[in-house]
């Protein structure tokens, strides 16, 4: 917006409607000051007049309401020298509903301001500079100065274009005689020319057939050359295809060995980590790839430091994101359980993605992130401890250390203490790479569309394969673009994310509603848990030991039969996805050092492969004329094994 300093020279509230005139503009300058003078014809229905500096452009308007210009509108040259005027532009504007006379200058240095003082002596309006070094002008004298030498140069201009029309009527009849003889020279070449051409084209015809012969004998010879370059090519083809089907066989064989060798590898990890488990040996309490979560809090501050195995990079820490999560370039399980944190406010869970190590912030929190070599810190100003003092807890592969320096010295803590003080609700989950688990934290998604489709791939393209209602529960297990990863019973897939919802982002009315289904349906009682989620019947107390994600060990095992392989005796450690054809690798139970690798459709006892995912094989079983699906799933998935 325009900021304009109007100054009422006479007329205080009501401006005449009586237009002014401005005869001229003067500029003088004494050994005390300069000054700018608007000279008006009349001391009567003097304007509202204003003044505005331009520092960027370097330009002082001015401005008079109700006023013509006697030398007219346009553009005026003054000095482009001068440090004061150098020069101005003459123009009418309206503002506000009033016109304005606008007089526009560009100005040198010794003018840099709109807070130059007015006077009025008669009709002459005076703008009081600072300085006394200045030319004196009038603009009427210059216009005239200028408006003579124009003049004069239009009056030689015009004597100028007579004498070159002269010339050129001079120039174009020496141009016509000159063309009607070099006409008649032209004539006589074109003829001779012609016959000229005549014999020449006889002359290329004549060679024209020579060369088409020539080109037909070298054809016919390119011809033989040709064809047999193409059999010889033929030949080499023949060759190299041999020699690549060789390669990728033994390349098929390096795979299944290399594969076969990994698998064995992770059999031989899960199987020492079983034992130090069973013999009572120190089992990390911390993520792989982490050495270290630390947090302190006190004095207004708190901070969590992560220390990882490998050195974090700063271009991959981004966040925190819309659901306040930050995520951390560290290398890492593509997909691991989700851990609460339990203590501090900054931090309050920890997993594995596909892109990185995941820390889960309070909404709307932004601490200041330091990453330095493998170290990563996240802090800001602490809102839970109000005292003096300091609470620190950190986390390490041999168990947890608590310190509270606010009260006496106390003993390091255990890893059930500190979950136990904690986290009184959670479940320690003892598995062979997890043991920082103190809960797994599953937000529960809720269909708030009357009906939608589940489809196998996250696009409206793929298969459907199965449909859903209002207010029907689904385990959230990833984010792909505009579609979550859902689990719906025993069946994973992708929705729509505008068509699900968290139960704490559901409006008053959807509520109500979700209330009368759950009550229609006889599924959810009164101050019941919900199946947020199917994972924590996983974890119930109901039983006392631990299967580590195995299959029940009171249940007899038999052995491998001829008839195929027995499912309830081996566990699946692998899959090759990124092959044509995808294949699973298990390996024996009781003897990890015997491997299988099935591909889609391949037999097993009493059953078949029916599909092999990414992370999942599902088996078809047929027992006693009842078929029922079996799903198998690899390590990682939610912390243990199906």
């Amino acid at each position: 917006m325009m900021k304009k300093i109007f100054v009422l020279l006479f007329l205080a509230f009501v401006a005449s409607a009586t237009a002014a005139q401005i005869k001229d503009v003067k500029f003088v300058c004494d050994a005390k000051k300069c000054e700018m003078g608007f000279l008006f014809a009349s001391e009567e229905d003097l304007p509202t007049f204003f003044q505005k500096y331009d520092a960027a452009a370097k330009k002082l308007t001015v401005g008079f309401s109700n006023t013509d210009f006697a030398l007219g509108e346009g553009n005026y040259d003054i000095d482009g020298a001068s440090e004061w005027v150098k020069s101005m532009r003459v123009f009418k504007d309206n503002y506000r509903g009033m016109q304005f006379l606008k007089i526009e200058m560009n100005v040198g240095p010794s003018l840099s301001g709109d807070k130059n003082e007015i006077s009025l002596e008669g009709s002459n309006f005076l703008l009081k500079l600072k300085g006394n070094k200045g030319k004196a002008w009038t603009l009427s004298k210059i216009f005239a100065q200028k408006k003579k030498e124009a003049d004069k140069r239009a009056l030689e201009e015009k004597k100028a274009a007579e004498k070159a029309a002269l010339e050129e009527k001079k120039r174009l009849a020496e141009e016509k005689k000159a063309a009607e003889k070099q006409a008649i020279e032209d004539k006589k070449a074109a003829a001779k020319a012609a016959a000229e051409e005549k014999k020449r084209l006889a002359e290329a015809k004549k060679a024209a057939e020579k060369q088409a012969l020539e080109d037909k004998k070298a054809a016919a010879k390119a011809a033989a050359e040709e064809k047999k370059r193409l059999a010889e090519e033929k030949k080499t083809a023949e060759k190299a295809a041999l020699e690549e089907k060789k390669r990728l066989a033994e390349e098929k064989k390096a795979a299944e060995k290399a594969a076969a060798e990994e698998a064995k590898r992770l059999a031989d990890e899960q199987k020492n980590l079983d034992k130090a488990v069973k013999e009572g040996g120190n089992i990390s309490a911390l993520l792989p790839g982490v050495k270290e979560f630390t947090v302190l809090m006190g004095s207004g501050m708190e901070q969590f430091r992560l220390v990882a195995d490998d050195a974090i990079d700063i271009k991959y820490v981004s966040g925190p994101d819309k659901a306040s999560v930050v995520t951390i370039g560290v290398a890492g399980p593509q997909k691991s359980p989700v851990f609460n944190i339990g203590a501090g406010s900054l931090v309050k869970s920890a997993t594995w993605g596909a892109n990185g190590l995941k820390l889960q912030l309070p909404v709307g929190l932004r601490p200041v992130i330091l990453v330095q070599d493998g170290a990563l810190v996240l802090q800001t100003s602490e809102n839970v401890i109000k005292k003096d003092g300091f609470i620190f807890w950190s986390a390490r592969p041999d168990g947890i250390f608590v310190r509270d320096w606010m009260k006496a010295a106390d003993a390091s803590q255990n890893f059930d203490a500190f979950i136990n003080k904690y986290d009184k609700e959670s479940k320690k989950i003892v598995s062979g790479a997890q043991v920082f688990h103190l809960k797994p934290v599953v937000r529960e998604l809720i269909v708030v569309d009357d009906e939608i489709d589940m489809y196998a791939g996250p696009n409206e393209n793929s298969q459907i394969i199965n449909r859903l209602s209002f207010g029907d529960r689904l385990v959230n297990m990833d984010l792909v673009g505009l579609y979550y990863k859902v689990q719906s019973g025993a069946r994973v897939g992708f929705v729509n994310r505008r068509s699900v919802s968290y139960k704490d982002e559901l409006s008053a009315v959807q509520q109500e509603r979700l209330k009368q289904v759950d009550k229609e349906r006889g599924e959810l009682a009164e101050g019941s848990v919900n199946i947020a989620s199917q994972l924590d019947g996983m974890y119930e107390d109901r039983v006392t030991y631990s299967s580590f994600g195995r299959r029940d060990p009171f249940v007899d095992v038999k052995g491998l039969v001829e008839e195929g392989i027995n499912i309830d005796q081996v566990e699946l450690v692998g899959i090759i996805w990124e092959s044509d054809v995808p294949m699973a690798i298990l390996v024996e139970a009781k003897n990890p050092s015997i491997s299988y690798t099935l591909k889609e459709g391949d037999k097993i006892l009493n059953g078949k492969v029916l599909k092999i995912t990414e992370t999942d094989v599902l088996f078809l079983i047929q027992e006693f004329g009842v078929s029922r699906r079996y799903s198998m799933g690899l390590p990682d998935k939610y912390g243990g094994k199906k």
